[in-house]
């Protein structure tokens, strides 16, 4: 579809049980100041009220929001991201939500200044934009103002050699432009895409540009109910835990390095020649040994940020 058939933005929701949040998420959303959108929605085939509060807004606005049909749950909220997304095929720009947040007013009005800031008037570039979040818990009392500083986040560790090892974007935050949509919706490998958004970040820091708002521009809800949640890894409780982690975190790495190489695989010769030997020789990391390990880490700067990161990954690479 060409640049001037296309409508200008979708906000992709996927939903799943979230009965008890969704309405004063739909409510940020029908708030915003920028209201130059249409609604996508995918139900995972939800056994609570989710379905009714969903027909009973796009009974409101019919003209705004699309409810999308499947007859099977689709078995995680990747796989349901990724349903909306490759519906999402006419749009110049598209943002995903979670269903038990709440958006700040200006979110989409701030994230679209900057993915227009990123893209610099160049379209056809992959370009991805995200945002610093305030963590709250399920009643909107604020825990950490900002999800960057309790979780030792940089933004400007936003290179594909960071990317590789270290997922910085937070999917609920992001914007995704048109160029990037076409390479994200590319095959991949079953199963080796470890979120989208992290999946989302690679092609963009391997193709195009990474954009971030400083500020936040949601509330980031925390309940017992969360598919992946936000941990506070300055806290006491989160070092004092770390040794029961290794196991997890060594089977993280390892999923890193399958991405890697599904990723060269997906985006083939659209890569050039650095890109493809740092994706391809870090997806082969598990064929050398512990001391080749660790200088194809170290020369390509494949590091974790922090010390006490840093020194895992040492031990588990």
């Amino acid at each position: 579809m060409s640049a001037t058939a296309r409508k200008r933005m979708a906000i992709l929701l996927a939903a799943y049980n979230g009965a008890a949040y969704l309405p004063q998420q739909l409510d940020s959303l029908f708030a915003q100041t920028d209201q130059d959108w249409d609604l996508l929605i995918s139900d995972d085939c939800s056994r609570d009220e989710t379905p009714g509060i969903l027909r009973a807004y796009a009974a409101r606005y019919p003209d705004r929001i699309r409810l999308i049909d499947h007859d099977a749950p689709t078995g995680s909220s990747q796989n349901n991201f990724m349903l909306l997304t490759r519906q999402a095929g006419d749009y110049d720009y598209l943002m995903y939500c979670d269903q038990d947040d709440v958006w700040n007013p200006d979110k989409v009005a701030q994230t679209l200044q900057k993915m227009r800031e990123t893209e610099n008037g160049q379209r056809d570039v992959p370009c991805l934009v995200h945002t610093d979040l305030t963590v709250v818990d399920e009643r909107l009392n604020v825990k950490n103002e900002s999800f960057f500083y309790s979780s030792m986040l940089r933004a400007d560790r936003c290179q594909l050699h960071y990317l590789l090892i270290q997922n910085i974007v937070t999917g609920c935050t992001m914007m995704i432009n048109h160029a990037l949509w076409e390479l994200a919706v590319l095959p991949a490998e079953e199963g080796a895409m470890r979120m989208h958004d992290g999946w989302f970040a690679l092609i963009a820091a391997a193709l195009g540009r990474i954009g971030f708002v400083e500020r936040p521009t949601m509330r980031y809800r925390q309940h017992g109910g969360n598919v992946v949640g936000a941990s506070d890894v300055r806290s006491v409780r989160y070092i004092a835990a770390a040794l029961g982690r290794l196991k997890k975190n060594r089977q993280s790495i390892l999923d890193t390095q399958r991405q890697a190489g599904a990723l060269a695989h997906t985006l083939g010769d659209r890569l050039g020649k650095e890109q493809r030997n740092l994706l391809t020789g870090y997806a082969n990391l598990h064929a050398r040994g512990k001391l080749g390990r660790l200088r194809f880490v170290a020369r390509n700067r494949i590091w974790l940020l922090g010390w006490r990161r840093k020194l895992a990954e040492i031990m588990l690479i």
